[in-house]
C-alpha cells in the first residue's frame, strides 16, 4: 500500500474587527503571537506559521510588544513565519483594482522591513 502525505499548513484568519471591537481582538492578537513566538524559540522543528497573508497584524502586536520587533524579522528571514503579501485582508467585492494593488504595494513595503513577504 502506498504511503500518503499530509501538509499542515499552521495559519491563522485575523480579522482585525469583526464580533468585537479592535482592542478585544488585538488582546486575542498579542496572546496568539507571544504564545507563536515562544514556539518558534523553543521548537526547532516548528517550520512554519502563516500570518493570514497580511502585515497589519505586525503593527498592532508590535504597538503592545515592540521589544519583539528583531525576534519576528529573525523568524520572517527564516522563512518560519510567513507574512504578507497583502496590507490588509481585502474584501476584493467591494473595494476597486486600484485599492487592490495599494494593499500589496504597502503590505510588500511592509514585509521587507521584516525581511521578505510570502
Amino acid at each position: 500500500m502506498k504511503a500518503n502525505n499530509i501538509i499542515i499548513v499552521p495559519e491563522t484568519h485575523w480579522d482585525r474587527e469583526w464580533y468585537l471591537p479592535f482592542q478585544g481582538f488585538r488582546a486575542r492578537l498579542v496572546i496568539m503571537m507571544d504564545k507563536l513566538l515562544h514556539i518558534l524559540k523553543t521548537d526547532p522543528n516548528y517550520k512554519n506559521f502563516v500570518l493570514d497573508g497580511q502585515t497589519i497584524p505586525l503593527e498592532d502586536y508590535l504597538e503592545v510588544r515592540p521589544e519583539m520587533e528583531e525576534e519576528i524579522k529573525k523568524y520572517v528571514k527564516q522563512g518560519r513565519l510567513s507574512i504578507g503579501p497583502m496590507y490588509v485582508l481585502p474584501d476584493e467585492f467591494l473595494i476597486s483594482g486600484e485599492s487592490l494593488i495599494r494593499n500589496l504595494m504597502i503590505g510588500h513595503q511592509i514585509g521587507r522591513r521584516f525581511g521578505r513577504v510570502m
